[in-house]
C-alpha cells in the first residue's frame, strides 16, 4: 500500500498557524499599553449608560412634575393621598 504523502498540505498548515500566531503577538504589541483593553471599554460603556439613566429619570421626573399641577377642586384629594 502506497504513503498518502500529505506533507504539502501538513506544510501549509504549518505556515497558517504561524500566522494567526504572528498576528495574536502584533496585536498583543499594539495594545501593550493597555493590558487591561476591555475593562477600559466596558467602564466607558457602564458610565455612558448611567449617564443615560441619569438623565432619563430627569426628563420623566420633569414631566410628571408638569403633569401632576393641582387644580382649585383637586386640594381635598392631595390631602387624602398624604
Amino acid at each position: 500500500m502506497k504513503e498518502p504523502h500529505n506533507y504539502r498540505a501538513v506544510g501549509w498548515s504549518m505556515v497558517a498557524v504561524a500566522g494567526s500566531l504572528a498576528a495574536i503577538g502584533l496585536l498583543f504589541l499594539a495594545l501593550h499599553g493597555e493590558p487591561f483593553f476591555s475593562d477600559n471599554i466596558m467602564n466607558q460603556k457602564t458610565k455612558q449608560f448611567e449617564e443615560s439613566k441619569q438623565k432619563t429619570n430627569e426628563l420623566v421626573n420633569s414631566t410628571v412634575e408638569k403633569l401632576v399641577e393641582p387644580k382649585p377642586g383637586m386640594a381635598i384629594l392631595f390631602v387624602y393621598l398624604q
